[in-house]
This record gives structure tokens, sequence and C-alpha cells, in this order.
């Protein structure tokens, strides 16, 4: 068992990753900081909100330090769709140990299977990290520490989440700042995808904001245009996800 972990760095780790100003240097810099406090594995799954631009069935998943073969069977197999650790992560507030998930009772047959090949993987045990951001943009974080074991603190755990947390917010600023520019929607455009999204047809729209059926109408073809969907349940989606309703 190796010795507990080192929070030496964390300031130097706010101040880098603050400033980092793409993708890549906070990449770099997550990646610097556990590596420099003894941690031999760091992945990272980014899960966007069901209507955000960049959603997608296809899971985000940034890794440094697993096993190559390991990592391509991962991505290629698409085994994040049975891995239960991210799963239960984003049901979780608090770090975990990766072991921990195989007593959850209501594991099913795949993800049974799934925690048999990460064992036979043996690349040793690690901390699942639930990390949130804004309108859902949430993710998940593993830092894996090898065969050696670590021995961690509650204060330990709780630099890690937070270290975490603060990597993730910072991803999301920076996806943020190189998005295109934002949708703009009119006051009453707002208002009408606010209905949309509790789930009010057009006629009853129409009722509430004393317009006729014709005129919601128009006003939702143009957001439409402007999200750049076609449906009312993807506008709706769109608008949770960035924002525009709640």
């Amino acid at each position: 068992m190796g010795s507990a972990f080192d929070r030496a760095g964390i300031e130097e780790f706010a101040v880098t990753s603050y400033t980092a100003d793409s993708i890549d240097a906070l990449r770099d810099a997550c990646i610097t900081y556990f590596l420099n406090n003894g941690c031999e594995m760091v992945s990272y799954h980014h899960l966007p909100p069901p209507g955000a631009s960049d959603y997608s069935s296809n899971i985000t998943v940034a890794t440094y330090g697993f096993p190559e073969d390991w990592v391509e069977a991962y991505v290629s197999e698409k085994l994040y769709d049975i891995d239960p650790i991210p799963k239960r992560a984003l049901n979780a507030t608090m770090p975990f140990w990766w072991s921990e998930i195989r007593h959850q009772p209501d594991l099913g047959v795949d993800e049974l299977t799934y925690l048999d090949r990460l064992a036979a993987a043996d690349f040793g045990d690690g901390l699942a990290v639930p990390v949130f951001g804004p309108h859902g943009r949430n993710g998940y974080a593993g830092i894996g520490f090898g065969k050696r074991g670590v021995a961690l603190s509650l204060i330990d755990m709780a630099t890690i989440h937070w270290a975490c947390q603060l990597g993730h917010q910072r991803y999301c600023d920076l996806l943020r700042s190189q998005a295109p520019n934002g949708i703009s929607l009119s006051k009453r455009e707002t208002e009408i995808l606010e209905w949309v999204a509790r789930g009010k047809s057009n006629s009853v729209i129409a009722d509430i904001t004393g317009l006729s059926t014709y005129t919601v109408d128009t006003y939702l073809r143009r957001i439409y245009g402007k999200m750049d969907v076609s449906d009312r349940v993807t506008a709706a989606l769109r608008g949770m996800a960035i924002g525009l309703v709640t």
C-alpha cells in the first residue's frame, strides 16, 4: 500500500487551470498535477446534456496512462455503455473506489461481465470522481493508482474531488468560449419556448399568451431556425441545455 496522497501543488494547479487558454493546455495541467501526486492513470468522461449541439450517444472519453489495448477496446467496443462506474458517478455526490461498484445490488449481466473484464485487466484500483457543470453538462473523472494501491484520508479525497471539479468547470468554460455565437431569442420567442418545454401544445400556448395559433406556429418556426432544430422536443432540450429555459 502506497503513501497517502500528496496534496502539494494544489495552489499551482488552481492557477494553471484557471489561466489555461486552450483545452490541450488544461489537459496537460490536469495530467501533470495528478502524475506529480502519485497517480498512474487519469480518465475523463464528458457528458453533454441532451439537446446540446455537441451531444452524442458516443461518450467522449480522454485517457492517460491506461493500457493501450484496454483504451482501444473501451472505445471501439463502446464498453462505456455497460461500464457501471460512470453511471453511478452521475448519481453520486462524493468520490468512491472503482472496486466498491461490485457491491451494488442492481447490476445487470452486462455490467457484471464488464467488471469481470476490468478485474482481468489487472491495472489496480482507482477513485471515481463525479463532476458537475452548467445546465447538466456533467462528467466523471477516473484517478487510477495502479497495483501498488494508496491510502487516502478524507482530506486527500476532498482535494482530489476539488481538483477534478475545478478542471471540469474550466473545461466547460473553454468549450463555451470556443463555441459559435450564442443563440439569441426575443422575449416573446423565449416565452413560447418555455411553454413548449413545459409540454404545452400550440393551441394551449395561444390561449395563454393571447396570440393566434397561427402566430404561435410562426414564432415556433423562427425558434427552430435560430436553434437549428426541426421539432419541438429537440428545441426544448436544446433550450434547457444552453440555459434559455429552465
